[in-house]
């Protein structure tokens, strides 16, 4: 009796057998077990992917100087006007340069025009309140309210 070549058994007796290919579930090649596609109509859809997850890399920072402007230009009104407000100017023009040279690594512009107005405004009240007092005390001594005294 001799064997064929198609049969899985070798001729030395079955050792060098291959076993046949188990069957997978549901189907080989991601179909399902319709033989269709997913997203075929009558086929349900397996839902979305989902998204991927965020990038995490180095994020742009707050100017430190534009964070220092605001809080002195607050302080300005509150403890001293003056000094603290010019001083403020000072850090938010610092603020506003390095800005510029990150390319978008540092932020912070509106914090740096906050501090700008505020500052701004500040000196300005206490400049008309100095003139005011002034033009006050010119009017009376052309009066002659100082001489009386």
């Amino acid at each position: 009796m001799t064997q064929s070549d198609d049969s899985p058994e070798s001729a030395d007796g079955g050792a060098n057998a291959q076993p046949a290919a188990t069957p997978q579930w549901p189907s080989s090649g991601g179909e399902p077990s319709g033989g269709q596609p997913y997203g075929s109509p009558g086929q349900p859809n397996p839902g979305p992917t989902p998204p991927p997850p965020p990038a995490y890399g180095p994020m742009p920072q707050t100017s430190n100087s534009a964070i220092v402007a605001l809080v002195l230009s607050i302080v300005s009104w509150v403890i001293c006007p003056v000094i603290p407000a010019i001083i403020a100017l000072v850090f938010a023009n610092k603020a506003d340069r390095e800005v510029a040279a990150s390319n978008g690594w540092v932020t912070g512009g509106g914090l740096i025009t906050a501090a700008k107005i505020v500052s701004w405004i500040n000196i300005g009240l206490y400049a008309a309140i100095i003139a005011i007092g002034l033009i006050f005390v010119l009017i009376a001594a052309a009066g002659g309210v100082f001489s009386s005294m």
